[in-house]
C-alpha cells in the first residue's frame, strides 16, 4: 500500500496534474451523461405514457359511439378487450391483429374499473415465456421462427403474428393502461347487458422499447464522447501545466549557469503575480544575500590577509635582521618585538575564529545567568587608570541576562576599548532596564559619525577618516565582534551622535530572561554582589 503513493511521487508533477484533472472530467462528464440519459429516458417514457392515455381515452370514446376501431393507431402496442364475461373480443382494426395473444398473456394487472366510465387507469405487468406447446407451428426446422405473414387473410396467419409478438414481449415489464368501454347494442357483437350492450375493459399494452428507442441515439456519443472529452482534458492540463513551468524552468536554467564569477545575474521575473513569481523574486533576493555575503567574504579575506601581512612582515624583518647581523643587533630587544608582533598576530587570530564560529552561542555558558550591571561596573573600575575618566551613571543594581559570561564581557570591554580611543575628555556609561530588556549605553565625547558612518562602522576591517583610524593595537575588528556577540545572544548594538550630547554613543540592548524581576528586586536565589565605587 505505501508503495503505490512513493511511485506517484516520482511522476512527474505535469503529468500528475493530467492525470487528476483528466479522472475528475472522466467523473464530472459521466455524472453529466448520466444524468442526460436518465432525464431522455425519463421524458421518453413520460412521452409514451400520455400518447397511450390519450389513445386510450380516444379508443373508449370511439367504442362508445359505436364505431369501429380502424387502423393501428397504437403503432404496433399490443390492444386486448375484455368483456365481463372474460371473454377477449375479437375487435376490430388493431386488435384483429393480436388474435391468440390474450392466451400467452398473464391476467390482467389491473381489474375492471367498478365504475361503468372513467378514465385510463395505468399499472405494470412483467411477461413471463412463452407457450412453446405449438413449437413446430410456428418455427422453423432450424430452431427460428417463421417470417411474419404478409396479409391478415388466413387464421394462421393471425396465430404466427401473435406468436411473434408474444417473442417480442417475454420476460419484459410492461405499461398497462385500462379503460372502461361501454359499447352500445347495435355495434356490440357479443352483449353482456339486458339492453344489448356491452361492457369490457379495453388494455393498451406499451412495450419499453418505443421510450428505449428514443435513448440510442444518445448512447454511442455519450459512451465515447466521455472519455473523449475526459482526455482531452487531461490533455489540456499536461499543457498548461507545462506552460505554467517555463518560468520555473528559465529559473532554473539561469541559477545552474551563475558561477562565483556571475553572481550578478538574476533571474527572470514573470509578469503575472503566482506562485511563480514569487519563486523568482525570493531567488533574486536570495542571490543578492550570496552576491553580498561572497563579497564581503573575498572583502574580509583581503582585509585579513592585509592585516595579517604587517605583523608577520614586521616579524620576519626582526628575524630576519638578527640572523644576519647577530652582532649588532640586541637579542633582547628582537626578542621583544618579535612577541609583539606575535601577540598581534595571535589576537588579530583570535578575532577572526570568534568571527567565523556558528551564529548562536553553545554549551552551557550560553545559558547561563549573567548580571549586566556588574560586569558593567567592573570594567569601569578595571579602565579607571587608563587615559580619559571613564564614568558610570546611577542604574539598577541588577540587571541578569542569560548568555556566555566571556563573550558578553568581550562586548563590553570592546565597546569601552572603542570609546577610550575616540574619547576628547571623556567616557559615561549607563545601564538602564525596563523589567524585559537591559540596556547599556557607551559615550565618547570624540569626533561624531556621519549618518552613512552609523553602520558601517560594524564592518569588519572598517577606515572610516583618519581621525578616527585605529590606533596602535587596534585590529579593526572590535566593533564587528560586539555586534556578533550581541546578534548571538539576541540583542542589538547601535551607534549614533550629536543625541543628547556631542559625540558619538553606542546603545547595547538584550533581552532578560523570562522570569526577569522587577527593577531594583534582588534576583531570588543569587546573592547580592559587592560593588566597587563606579564614578571615578
Amino acid at each position: 500500500m505505501a508503495a503505490a503513493p512513493a511511485l506517484l511521487r516520482r511522476v512527474p508533477g505535469q503529468a500528475r496534474i493530467a492525470l487528476v484533472a483528466g479522472v475528475t472530467a472522466l467523473l464530472l462528464f459521466g455524472a453529466g451523461a448520466w444524468w442526460l440519459f436518465r432525464h431522455v429516458r425519463a421524458d421518453a417514457y413520460r412521452a409514451t405514457d400520455n400518447r397511450a392515455y390519450e389513445l386510450s381515452v380516444q379508443l373508449a370514446d370511439q367504442a362508445a359511439a359505436g364505431k369501429e376501431i380502424l387502423g393501428d393507431p397504437l403503432r404496433g402496442w399490443p390492444l386486448i378487450e375484455i368483456d365481463r364475461a372474460g371473454r377477449t373480443v375479437a375487435a376490430a382494426g388493431g386488435t384483429q391483429d393480436l388474435a391468440g395473444l390474450p392466451a400467452r398473456l398473464p391476467p390482467p394487472p389491473i381489474p375492471p374499473p367498478r365504475r361503468a366510465t372513467g378514465g385510463p387507469q395505468r399499472g405494470t405487468v412483467r411477461l413471463g415465456a412463452v407457450d412453446e406447446r405449438d413449437h413446430d407451428r410456428f418455427h422453423r426446422p432450424d430452431g427460428t421462427l417463421k417470417p411474419p405473414p404478409v396479409s391478415d387473410t388466413s387464421a394462421e396467419q393471425q396465430a404466427l403474428l401473435a406468436h411473434r409478438q408474444a417473442h417480442a414481449l417475454a420476460h419484459h415489464t410492461l405499461t398497462v393502461f385500462a379503460t372502461a368501454v361501454h359499447t352500445p347494442a347495435p355495434a356490440c357483437a357479443l352483449p353482456t347487458e339486458a339492453d344489448g350492450s356491452c361492457r369490457s375493459t379495453l388494455y393498451v399494452l406499451v412495450p419499453s422499447d418505443d421510450a428505449e428507442r428514443a435513448t440510442v441515439p444518445l448512447r454511442t456519443p455519450l459512451m465515447a464522447g466521455v472519455p473523449l472529452a475526459a482526455l482531452l482534458v487531461a490533455a489540456l492540463a499536461w499543457a498548461a501545466a507545462r506552460r505554467s513551468l517555463r518560468p520555473v524552468e528559465a529559473i532554473r536554467r539561469e541559477v545552474a549557469e551563475i558561477t562565483d564569477t556571475s553572481l550578478d545575474r538574476r533571474v527572470p521575473v514573470p509578469d503575472a503575480r503566482d506562485p511563480v513569481r514569487r519563486l523568482a523574486l525570493t531567488t533574486n533576493t536570495t542571490l543578492d544575500r550570496l552576491e553580498t555575503a561572497v563579497e564581503r567574504q573575498r572583502r574580509f579575506v583581503a582585509d585579513a590577509s592585509h592585516e595579517l601581512r604587517s605583523p608577520v612582515a614586521a616579524l620576519r624583518y626582526e628575524l630576519e635582521t638578527a640572523l644576519a647581523h647577530p652582532d649588532t643587533v640586541d637579542a633582547h630587544e628582537t626578542l621583544r618585538h618579535a612577541l609583539t608582533a606575535t601577540r598581534r598576530v595571535h589576537a588579530l587570530t583570535e578575532d577572526l575564529l570568534l568571527l567565523a564560529r556558528p551564529d548562536r552561542p553553545d554549551g552551557p555558558a550560553a545559558h547561563s545567568l549573567v548580571d549586566l550591571a556588574g560586569l558593567t561596573a567592573e570594567l569601569v573600575h578595571e579602565y579607571r587608570h587608563r587615559g580619559h575618566p571613564v564614568t558610570l551613571r546611577p542604574g539598577p543594581d541588577r540587571a541578569p541576562v542569560r548568555g556566555d559570561g566571556a563573550q558578553l564581557h568581550r562586548l563590553l570591554r570592546n565597546l569601552l576599548d572603542n570609546a577610550v580611543r575616540h574619547a576628547r575628555t571623556a567616557v559615561v556609561l549607563a545601564v538602564t532596564t525596563d523589567g524585559r530588556a537591559h540596556t547599556v549605553t557607551v559615550h565618547n565625547d570624540g569626533t561624531p559619525l556621519a549618518p552613512d558612518e552609523y553602520e558601517l562602522v560594524f564592518e569588519r576591517f572598517t577606515r572610516l577618516d583618519e581621525a578616527r583610524t585605529r590606533d596602535a593595537g587596534g585590529s579593526g575588528l572590535g566593533l564587528a565582534i560586539a555586534r556578533d556577540i550581541a546578534e548571538r545572544h539576541h540583542g542589538t548594538l547601535t551607534a549614533r551622535s550629536g543625541h543628547p550630547r556631542p559625540g558619538t554613543t553606542f546603545t547595547l540592548v538584550l533581552p532578560g530572561p523570562p522570569d526577569t524581576p522587577e527593577p531594583g528586586t534582588p534576583e531570588r536565589g543569587t546573592p547580592e554582589p559587592d560593588k566597587p565605587d563606579v564614578t571615578r
